[in-house]
């Protein structure tokens, strides 16, 4: 019988310390901010859709995505994890981070631990600002 007192005790030490891993690690912690990129389709009626594929320096990608005037493509960053964008418009092409340290300063607070760093992709260019306050600035050209 005692055996498996013995057993039982390892056993939830080994639990205990995996799950307090666990909450430690960024995806399960609170106080590790969230920032949620939104990438709009401002382009002007009646064009071609835009094409957009993201993704980490690590090469976790999220998948190509077709977006058509006025849609919005939306994901989440655990912390500051740097992912970059390639766009694909009207024979025209783009790359360049879509948050990053620096950029994760210019995200408009949400709620808690949460922030949104929106871009609105143009015809003439890629603009960066909070949805919250309505004010854009250029940051990229085509």
């Amino acid at each position: 019988m005692s055996y498996f007192k013995n057993n039982n005790c390892v056993f939830f030490s080994f639990i205990f310390a995996l799950s307090l891993a666990l909450v430690r690690s960024s995806k399960l912690n609170p106080n590790i901010p969230n920032y949620q990129v939104y990438i709009i389709n401002a382009l002007v009626n009646g064009t071609s859709p835009l094409t957009l594929r993201c993704q980490d320096y690590e090469n976790h990608e999220l998948g190509t995505h077709t977006m058509n005037v006025s849609e919005e493509y939306t994901f989440t960053s655990i912390g500051v994890t740097s992912y970059y964008c390639f766009y694909y418009w009207n024979g025209e092409s783009n790359f360049f981070d879509v948050i990053n340290e620096e950029i994760s300063r210019g995200c408009g607070y949400v709620g808690p631990f949460l922030y949104g760093c929106y871009w609105k992709v143009q015809e003439d260019g890629f603009y960066f600002g909070r949805r919250q306050d309505g004010r854009f600035y250029k940051e990229h050209s085509w």
